[in-house]
């Protein structure tokens, strides 16, 4: 009898002495994948005028990627005519025949490989994509690099232009001319996620009248919702571009920053300089703090947006996304994160 009365007495002090999980001041993410929308097709049209324009060796080449691509020629020209003009192949020609570019063309290829991986996750995200949303087309996917003289993306109706030397990580030759807080998030694993985003401004309406605070958190936050709910195994530090430290840090701090919000009474100011304070770039929040980092007023509406919907499972994503009262979503997600005892 005693020899159980140890082995009871041992157990509550073993458990007694581990140490409790902190508990997170998180929206928790619900992940959710209809099996319906595994059922739906999808061409995932990846089209590689990089490794073409790497074996361009004549004018005559360029002149035929120009044919072959319409929707390319029109959109990475920004032109309005049918076919190139010979000045267009001329210049284009001189530039990629240039063998600096050259080899820079063929560490990108290189790097990125046959993008094997990268097809797979567009077909599963367009596959969310057109089971949410009534109006989505596929978009052609069109991949060059340009010595990173282009933006990094460029969207049409019918076409995506992606410049994979924006994304080639640490380890590339030449990096964009970017800040430092920025580079962080010009690798491969965000250029599905940056894409997402970009797509998810054709569906996501908002109140050109409403121009408060809180109205460019909530888009924000409808934008990288569209994203975890088109990309439901995204880790959230991909989403936002966010580090994991970052994350950990906005979690353990939330009580002083959403008091800080409240304090000022900021939600609902329409001041310019002051929304971009808190949703524009920017290595920190210095109004909050220098370990609070730039863009919290996107995760701030993202938090609020993910506990709308969480509150509200019979909203689906394409009312989420119509929906223009930023004020409603705010009000009846019950948002309420602690804040910080004096």
């Amino acid at each position: 009898m005693k020899f159980w009365a140890g082995i009871i007495l041992f157990s509550a002090v073993l458990f007694s002495c581990e140490t409790p999980k902190p508990e997170s001041n998180v929206i928790e993410k619900e992940v959710i994948k209809p099996q319906e929308a595994e059922e739906v097709a999808v061409l995932a049209e990846v089209i590689r005028i990089d490794k073409e324009l790497l074996a361009a060796t004549k004018k005559e080449d360029i002149e035929h990627i120009f044919l072959k691509y319409p929707a390319f020629f029109k959109q990475y020209l920004r032109g309005i005519a049918k076919k190139p003009m010979p000045e267009d192949v001329e210049r284009m020609f001189q530039y990629y025949n240039n063998p600096g570019l050259k080899s820079f063309g063929n560490e990108v290829v290189t790097s990125w490989g046959d993008m094997h991986a990268f097809r797979g996750d567009l077909a599963s995200t367009f596959r969310f994509m057109k089971y949410y949303m009534k109006d989505f087309k596929e978009p052609k996917i069109y991949t060059i690099y340009s010595g990173l003289m282009e933006p990094d993306m460029s969207f049409s109706d019918s076409a995506i232009v992606v410049c994979l030397d924006w994304y080639m990580g640490a380890k590339a030759t030449h990096k964009p001319n970017l800040y430092e807080y920025m580079l962080g998030r010009y690798d491969k694993p965000y250029l599905l996620p940056m894409m997402c985003l970009g797509i998810s401004t054709k569906f996501n309406k908002n109140n050109p009248a409403d121009e408060t605070l809180l109205a460019e958190m909530i888009y924000y936050g409808k934008a990288h919702y569209f994203v975890e709910r088109v990309m439901p195994d995204l880790p959230d530090s991909l989403n936002i571009g966010y580090s994991s430290k970052e994350l950990k840090a906005i979690d353990a701090n939330l009580p002083v920053i959403w008091g800080h919000f409240i304090d000022r009474k900021i939600l609902f100011e329409t001041s310019r300089k002051i929304v971009e304070q808190y949703t524009g770039e920017g290595p920190f929040v210095n109004e909050i703090s220098n370990d609070c980092p730039g863009r919290i007023g996107r995760w701030l509406g993202w938090q609020i947006v993910r506990k709308y919907m969480n509150e509200h499972p019979e909203v689906s994503l394409q009312e989420l996304m119509d929906d223009k009262d930023a004020a409603k979503i705010f009000k009846q997600s019950g948002y309420k994160p602690p804040l910080k005892k004096n």
